[in-house]
């Protein structure tokens, strides 16, 4: 049953239909401080849930009454929703997100009353500016001088440790923890996860990942991340997600990896078609599935033509993954990884009728050979299929 959140349901509409909140606070007659409270609530006063709504346009009242009547949605408790980082980020999963939702996601974990610090995982240089952000989102939230950053070494660890509590004592609302490299994150996330609980400030801390799948000497392939180490030990206690570049670094890593093991997204896509009776509509709702949750994820159409029965067919190629031109010349098992896949498609019902397996392998054949099935030409124009 879906959850339903009254003041994170507020913040959307905010968001979508005034140009910051401080704007929304003036129409609403609140502070600044007052009105970001209001998004933190599970409940609000009739008063004060009216004069929202017609702020807004939008009916709270009916649509909360109907929904929990039809029993569509329960009411989220103060618990749940002080758990719970973002309805974007359900917490049984390692998140990778590219930089406009990197800015949501902190956002919202300012917003709302927290007991869990933000981990987030961060690639160096192209992320430069992620701690100028997390600052300058703190102090618009609670005001100038309102966040605290500390860069923290690792050989200070047991220093800064000492000083916790006096931190929590400072008038700060938000500290920003910004590590350097380290071995391993554990010590640095349980001092934060103290910081948090003994302060009840929000805490955050950003952490440098140097991702990358090296080749050991026995020819195994493994991944070298501490976002993944630090997630599956750490997941029930903190807020934990990677920011992602535009590039898709972490994203791209992360599921080469798993398709090199056998068991990326293209694996279960083909694991569940094959031979299945009912493919065509499993391979429709996988493919909806997996451009949800894959942020590197392309379908493209290659063509478009026209069958005997005069509808309209897209011939499409859909990946998980892009791989560059060096990566062909991975060790052994890359060249058999499964990565694309091919479907024909009746456009007008959304019938997939056939599909073609497409291994790394085969696509770098198609890279060698001449551009002309990639032409925006070819690629655009209709024929008979």
């Amino acid at each position: 049953m879906e959850k339903y959140h009254i003041g994170q349901e507020i913040l959307k509409e905010v968001k979508a239909k005034f140009p910051s909140v401080a704007v929304f606070a003036r129409e609403l007659c609140k502070s600044s401080s007052a009105t970001y409270e209001i998004f933190g609530k599970t409940s609000l006063d009739t008063d004060l849930l009216l004069k929202v709504s017609k702020l807004l346009d939008r009916d709270f009242f009916r649509e909360f009454s109907e929904k929990c009547l039809n029993g569509e949605v329960a009411v989220v408790d103060k618990q749940t929703s002080e758990n719970c980082i973002s309805q974007l980020l359900p917490e049984d999963k390692l998140h990778t997100v590219l930089p406009p939702q990197t800015k949501d996601v902190v956002e919202e974990y300012l917003l709302i009353p927290r007991k869990k610090p933000l981990v987030i995982f961060y690639s160096g240089a192209r992320s430069r500016n992620l701690p100028r952000f997390v600052c300058k989102k703190g102090e618009e939230i609670y005001g100038e001088g309102m966040v605290r950053i500390i860069q923290l070494e690792p050989a200070e660890l047991m220093h800064f440790e000492l000083g916790v509590m006096s931190l929590a004592k400072m008038p700060q609302k938000v500290v920003v923890i910004k590590c350097t490299m380290a071995r391993d994150y554990n010590s640095h996330v349980l001092i934060a996860e103290r910081l948090a609980e003994e302060s009840g400030k929000h805490v955050v801390l950003l952490c440098l990942d140097p991702i990358h799948i090296p080749t050991l000497p026995n020819g195994k392939v493994v991944l070298k991340s501490l976002a993944v180490s630090t997630f599956k030990s750490w997941n029930q206690r903190v807020h934990i997600f990677i920011a992602d570049d535009m590039e898709k670094r972490f994203a791209y890593l992360i599921e080469l990896f798993q398709a090199i093991k056998g068991e990326g997204y293209m694996d279960r896509i083909y694991d569940s078609i094959e031979g299945n009776e009912n493919w065509a509509d499993t391979l429709k709702d996988l493919l909806e599935e997996a451009k949800l949750n894959l942020i590197t994820f392309e379908d493209i159409v290659l063509e478009k033509g026209f069958d005997k029965d005069n509808r309209q067919v897209e011939y499409h190629q859909v990946s998980t993954i892009q791989p560059p031109i060096n990566d062909f010349k991975r060790p052994e098992r890359i060249s058999h990884i499964r990565t694309h896949l091919r479907y024909r498609m009746i456009k007008e019902t959304g019938e997939i009728f056939e599909y073609e397996p497409m291994s790394f392998d085969q696509m770098k054949g198609y890279e060698k050979q001449s551009c002309k099935l990639f032409t925006k030409k070819e690629i655009t124009k209709e024929k008979r299929i």
